[in-house]
């Protein structure tokens, strides 16, 4: 009876601290206003590209300023105040050759995440539109969802853009990483006929597989017990559920034509989520797999070809 007492406390104990560590890993991955640390990579490579970018982007991110971009708001579908930036073309927003719509990452921004890519839309003559997504930036929020309500946000941007715009002007949605499964899982949604394409820059498939992801190959946890306590915990407390949508489900159904990007050596969004997602899609595609690109680093890695291919993606889907 002494040696079953004994055992019982052990695990009681070890219980009560898978826990705590899973809602410290909740708090870690979907509370807002917590900074994360990224290990980008081991490559000396890799580590000179990310140096290389932060500068350039603190440059076109002050030159982005300069323009001054509108400031735009909305309320979103749950009374969230979200805020985005506006900037018309060279030639004027009426005479712009599409309007892109520039979904940031986890714990990015618009401007950090999108300040070089905007100026080379710009420079191409497209509008841009960048929104803070919900919890992030000057847009209010609680809760990071993995998509699961950015997804709505995304499309009440749409919606937004047309009222300024018109619904005769072509909309192109743009996301990497957590932007990249955002928007597709907005394809999900009622989007309006004029939104023509969607570039999908190293996306997951569902806020389920990441998390487990992150967890067991990046932080070294066990899967179980945390991804169940932690499914409780976001269902519960932040009203939504790990595995209630994805991006692979959206994509069965979508009719709009996706560019899928991807580099090969992501470790962080392995590569072979966009091939799930790739795979599932329903809609005319294409599939760009960047050699030696580290996540969300396909356009740095190799910009010429980068650049190429978004601009014949687009071309071809403006007529």
């Amino acid at each position: 009876m002494k040696i079953l007492n004994i055992l019982t406390g052990i695990i009681a104990v070890f219980l009560l601290l898978f826990i705590i560590l899973t809602f410290l890993v909740y708090h870690f991955l979907f509370k807002a206003n917590i900074l994360r640390k990224t290990d980008t990579t081991s490559n000396d490579y890799g580590i000179e590209i990310m140096r290389i970018v932060n500068e350039d982007s603190k440059v076109c991110a002050q030159w982005f300023l300069e323009q001054k971009p509108e400031e735009i708001e909305m309320t979103s579908f749950d009374g969230l105040k979200l805020h985005a930036y506006f900037l018309p073309a060279p030639n004027g927003a009426e005479n712009a050759d599409a309007t892109l719509l520039l979904m940031h990452g986890f714990h990015g921004s618009g401007l950090k995440d999108f300040a070089i890519v905007s100026k080379f839309y710009h420079q191409n003559n497209y509008n841009v539109l960048i929104p803070d997504q919900r919890t992030h930036g000057k847009s209010e929020g609680k809760y990071i969802t993995f998509g699961i309500k950015e997804r709505f946000d995304c499309h009440d941007w749409t919606m937004l853009l047309n009222e300024k715009l018109g619904d005769d002007k072509n909309i192109f949605m743009d996301g990497v990483s957590m932007g990249c499964a955002t928007v597709l899982m907005a394809c999900g949604t009622d989007l309006p006929p004029n939104v023509k394409g969607v570039i999908a820059d190293c996306g997951f498939t569902s806020p389920y597989e990441i998390m487990k992801h992150v967890i067991t190959r990046n932080m070294h946890l066990p899967a179980f017990p945390i991804m169940p306590v932690a499914g409780m915990l976001t269902k519960v407390i932040a009203g939504f559920g790990l595995k209630e949508y994805s991006a692979t489900t959206a994509m069965k159904n979508n009719a709009i034509p996706v560019l899928f990007v991807h580099g090969d050596a992501d470790d962080f969004v392995p590569p072979y989520m966009s091939e799930q997602n790739y795979a599932a899609c329903a809609a005319p595609k294409q599939l760009f797999m960047v050699p030696g690109a580290i996540h969300a680093m396909s356009y740095f890695t190799d910009t010429p070809k980068s650049q190429q291919t978004i601009l014949e993606f687009l071309e071809k889907y403006s007529k």
